[in-house]
């Protein structure tokens, strides 16, 4: 049996599909694909009861605007009693007070974590559209539209890639800071500033991943504390209605395996030609070969292999559009994207079939705007 993805969600699809054509043949980017993104974001910001964390982030919000009071956020020990990261709570609170309910608060969280998202792509990525169109799976529904903390985190740490490029360390290290400040977990991201330095050519990527191909079995994380605190008890919990696509133990191949080594794949064959084509493009390919070797390293563990490799990871769909933009062969051009386009495809119809009626973005999809 087919599955689907609700209407609107195959509507917006469909959509940044047409908007990637567009600029892959046209070899530029439209300024109203805005209209797009805004309906992303009504998508996620008004739905209802829908995305594996809502009911623990509905409690929260009430929690946090009934019990707790504004001087409390101030205490050096604030996230021992409030359980979540303070400027996540902070800005619900101030919700909150506006008598605003719960899906007013959604609404805002999704215009800041989707719409730095593509603010960013539009900043440094050839065809931004294209970019969004690969970060939808399965990142815009369970971050963005699941675990917002970590969406909002996401698209601030995709923002201060700004600051590594003009290499002000004072204004990323503050925007690493405003990303902790809605999850820990962009703590890692922080090495990016340096790592963007290393050079690195296709047979040193492919030593990386191969590298952490070898160490995946060792789960190394198991012994480094530090893991624990950068991805806090509660996400354990609401993460299971969302894991990893295919639940086969660490020793058999998952279809995430295949993914990565397809990112791979791009990051080492097309590395001269971006280099030579794209400003900067060696900063977001180094982020890439990093998140690539985190997952790799954290195969073992669905949330670490997901959530720690997450901010490195994403910066994937920012260099595959650059390599296609780089590319000279106008046939190879359009190959690699509809290439593209077909993983896109196949992998909706996989989250479809696997992961969206567990999370409620199929049929049973609700909107408080309907």
């Amino acid at each position: 049996m087919i599955h689907f993805l609700h209407p609107v969600f195959t509507i917006l699809i469909l959509a940044l599909i047409i908007y990637s054509f567009m600029e892959v043949y046209n070899n530029k980017s439209y300024k109203s694909v805005w209209i797009i993104i805004v309906a992303m974001i009504v998508m996620i910001g008004f739905r209802k009861f829908v995305g594996a964390d809502y009911p623990i982030y509905s409690r929260i919000y009430d929690y946090v605007g009934e019990e707790v009071s504004f001087s409390e956020f101030f205490n050096s020990k604030k996230e021992h009693f409030l359980g979540v990261e303070w400027l996540y709570a902070l800005l619900g609170k101030i919700v909150y007070v506006l008598d605003a309910p719960f899906f007013v608060f959604t609404f805002i969280i999704a215009i800041i974590s989707i719409g730095l998202k593509y603010f960013a792509f539009r900043s440094s990525v050839v065809y931004p559209a294209l970019s969004m169109l690969l970060y939808i799976f399965p990142s815009y529904f369970t971050s963005d539209g699941g675990h917002m903390r970590q969406g909002v985190a996401m698209g601030i740490v995709l923002l201060s890639f700004s600051y590594i490029r003009k290499r002000k360390l004072p204004s990323f290290l503050f925007m690493i800071y405003l990303a902790m400040g809605f999850h820990n977990s962009a703590f890692v991201f922080v090495i990016s500033y340096w790592l963007v330095l290393v050079p690195l050519n296709s047979f040193r990527i492919l030593l990386l991943v191969s590298g952490s191909i070898i160490l995946s079995p060792f789960e190394i994380y198991k012994y480094i504390s530090l893991f624990d605190w950068l991805i806090p008890s509660e996400v354990h919990s609401g993460f299971q209605a969302y894991e990893m696509i295919d639940q086969a133990n660490s020793g058999s191949i998952k279809l995430n395996d295949i993914v990565y080594l397809l990112y791979t794949y791009f990051l080492v064959t097309y590395n001269k030609e971006a280099c030579e084509k794209i400003l900067y493009y060696e900063y977001m390919r180094n982020i890439s070969v990093l998140g690539i070797c985190f997952y790799f390293i954290f195969r073992g563990s669905p949330i670490f292999s997901s959530r720690l490799s997450l901010y490195f990871v994403v910066f994937v769909t920012m260099a595959i559009p650059n390599i296609i933009a780089a590319v000279q062969k106008d046939a190879l051009k359009k190959s690699l994207h509809f290439s593209m386009v077909c993983f896109v495809i196949f992998y909706y119809f996989v989250y479809a079939s696997m992961q969206a009626p567990r999370a409620r973005y199929n049929y049973i999809y609700d909107n408080y705007l309907w």
